[in-house]
């Protein structure tokens, strides 16, 4: 007999209510840590071996409105969320128009400290820091049980018309339940933050907003899956929520967009557990940081709740990241028009050793009628090394001659590699090979220019590691091309991966599948904004294609509009606010220029986090 014991216990509720609410947790959780004693799932056996730490956390989500912009709206919030329940953690949005000293947080914070004590939880905060020599930070302060500061964090990275003094470090917080990081509004950008919290041990992730002047929503939910799975830690966002029905921008109307709201709780691989909706309020969850599904991909650890794939290499690929970034130089193309196919078949139809693939040639055959510059198909699985396979080999590239078209087939190993994604440029040759990364690493990822863009390939299970993208994005890659033939964990989760590199990068994305998972497994061509420009057809085969003008970038907004639509009382003008940004192309550039490489040396080393996640010989190795 087998108990799961360590169910999530969920609660929601608005803050407008002050009724008391008496959950059932403490007598749900005694009766589920009685039963642990005696259950064969035991999680700890012996008084040497710690507990689970099971921990209940709620983040608030407070109305964007100017009746709310005060003191005494925070205190009264984080008053009514924390009396309802004990907690561990509770946290809010940034607060940039509440503000304190620097060297006189005991003062001004007081009434803050003062409620983490009383309630005995941790609180985290962010608010306007004044510097003592007139530097105004955007600073998060967690206090602890007792009212005092565990430590600050300053925000660390900014946009064009964020006018502060920033941070210079990238901490993470001792708490007595976990390891915190902190990050504040347009920080959540920039993964790399994330990235260096994970590696100095961070359990549990915090992001503290404020609404921005222009709000695009659409591309948080991939990148709030990112961000936790890439992590393998709790997410929590805490938010605003217009008073309002929620309604998206419109820039040409000069419409910025409401808040969004939807303060939410994620776990480590980015699901939400606990979300107010596009509301004020609070969400609420009992979670075990060390809960982990049982290991099904020995001998390196996969137990997350989703199958992931672990980097096993080295990370000295990863040096780019933390470097100077100067903008790649890139060639005179001889167009940059250019129309992307992608073929799609059945797993057992695919190139393997000793046998011609004859569906292969047939999809390549109805990528040719729509005349395409390249042609992306799926991981295969052979090695060009023997008589047929190098015959394959020259087929394919008599094809690319034929049609006048790049191809790129992954899954062609060799003596050195498992895997490698191979280029036959337009005359038939073969020009380029990316080996897979994640199973055991290389020292550089290297770009290609074919003769309409720059190219990188990321193979399969590297969609797993975000860092691979990165610096393919970062020598100039416009496009990132995926053959894969894995099927975990399911299509919606690989296709918010696939969106969230294309959306982090400024860059398009298309991954080859094969029809052999679940319906919502589809091959796919992505746009920089993470949003599905083509998709394959379910259990068939055949191409589909998308023409992309590379000199059109994704956009960004700052500045000023010159032309603003004047605020109503009512109405769809009672969402104006007369202060709309300017829309310039170049998003790429304009994020990228604003990071910090001088935080990020450790993300291209390997230490006792990341050892947690592979065996200190990989099995390729």
């Amino acid at each position: 007999m087998t108990t799961d014991c360590n169910k999530y216990i969920i609660y929601r509720f608005n803050l407008s209510d002050t009724k008391a609410v008496k959950p059932m947790k403490h007598h749900i959780c005694l009766f589920c840590l009685t039963a642990a004693m005696f259950i064969i799932d035991l999680r700890w056996t012996s008084a040497d071996e710690a507990p689970p730490r099971i921990v209940t956390i709620s983040t608030l989500c407070f109305l964007d409105d100017a009746d709310c912009r005060t003191d005494q709206y925070a205190l009264g919030q984080i008053e009514n969320a924390a009396r309802r329940q004990q907690h561990d953690l509770v946290v809010t949005p940034c607060m940039p128009f509440l503000s304190f000293r620097e060297s006189h947080e005991k003062v001004d914070l007081a009434r803050f400290a003062s409620l983490a004590k009383s309630h005995a939880t941790y609180l985290a905060i962010a608010l306007t820091e004044t510097g003592a020599a007139d530097q105004t930070f955007l600073t998060a302060v967690l206090f602890d049980r007792s009212g005092q500061i565990v430590g600050k964090y300053r925000k660390s990275h900014a946009l064009a018309d964020e006018t502060l003094t920033l941070g210079d470090a990238l901490p993470v917080f001792e708490t007595d339940f976990g390891v915190l990081g902190m990050s504040l509004t347009t920080d959540f950008y920039f993964p790399e933050v994330y990235a260096v919290q994970r590696m100095h041990g961070a359990d549990i992730l915090l992001w503290q907003h404020y609404p921005e002047r222009f709000r695009e929503h659409s591309q948080w939910v991939p990148l709030l899956k990112a961000r936790a799975l890439d992590s393998h830690t709790h997410f929590v966002t805490a938010m605003y929520a217009d008073p309002r029905t929620y309604l998206a921008n419109r820039y040409v109307q000069g419409m910025q967009g409401a808040a969004w709201g939807r303060s939410m709780i994620l776990n480590r691989v980015g699901t939400p557990l606990a979300d107010t909706g596009y509301e004020d309020g609070v969400a609420t969850s009992v979670i075990n940081l060390d809960k982990r599904k049982r290991e099904v991909h020995p001998p390196w650890y996969a137990a997350e709740n989703i199958f992931f794939c672990n980097c096993l290499g080295d990370r000295k690929a990863f040096q780019p990241i933390a470097q100077p970034w100067t903008k790649p130089k890139l060639p005179a193309f001889r167009k940059r028009k250019a129309r992307v196919a992608v073929g799609y078949f059945w797993h057992q139809d695919a190139w393997h050793n000793d046998r011609v693939p004859e569906v292969m040639f047939r999809v390549l055959d109805a990528a040719a009628e729509c005349r395409p510059d390249i042609v992306l198909l799926s991981e295969m699985g052979a090695k060009i090394e023997n008589e047929t396979t190098q015959q394959v080999a020259r087929m394919v590239g008599e094809r690319a001659r034929q049609m006048n078209s790049y191809i790129i087939i992954g899954g062609l190993g060799d003596k050195e590699q498992m895997s490698v994604a191979r280029v036959w440029d337009r005359q038939g040759r073969q020009v380029f090979a990316a080996p897979i990364y994640w199973t055991k690493g290389f020292p550089e990822l290297k770009v290609f220019d074919t003769d309409f863009a720059r190219i990188g390939i990321h193979s399969c299970g590297d969609l797993y590691t975000g860092e691979v993208d990165r610096v393919l994005a970062l020598k100039g890659a416009e496009i990132i091309f995926d053959p894969s033939q894995h099927w975990g964990a399911d299509g919606e989760n690989n296709e918010l991966l696939l969106r969230a590199r294309a959306i982090d990068n400024g860059c398009w994305v298309a991954c080859a599948h094969w029809n052999s998972s679940d319906p919502g497994f589809r091959s796919l061509i992505i746009d920089p904004y993470g949003y599905v420009m083509a998709a394959s057809h379910f259990q068939q085969e055949g191409a589909v294609f998308v023409d992309i003008d590379f000199d059109r970038q994704k956009v960004y907004y700052a500045g000023r509009k010159d032309s603003q639509p004047q605020r109503g009382d009512t109405d769809i003008a009672a969402y104006v606010t007369e202060d709309v940004p300017q829309q310039h192309a170049g998003w790429r550039d304009y994020i990228f220029a604003r990071r910090r490489p001088e935080l990020y040396g450790i993300i291209p080393t390997t230490n006792e986090v990341i050892m947690r996640y592979r065996p200190e010989k990989g099995p390729w190795e």
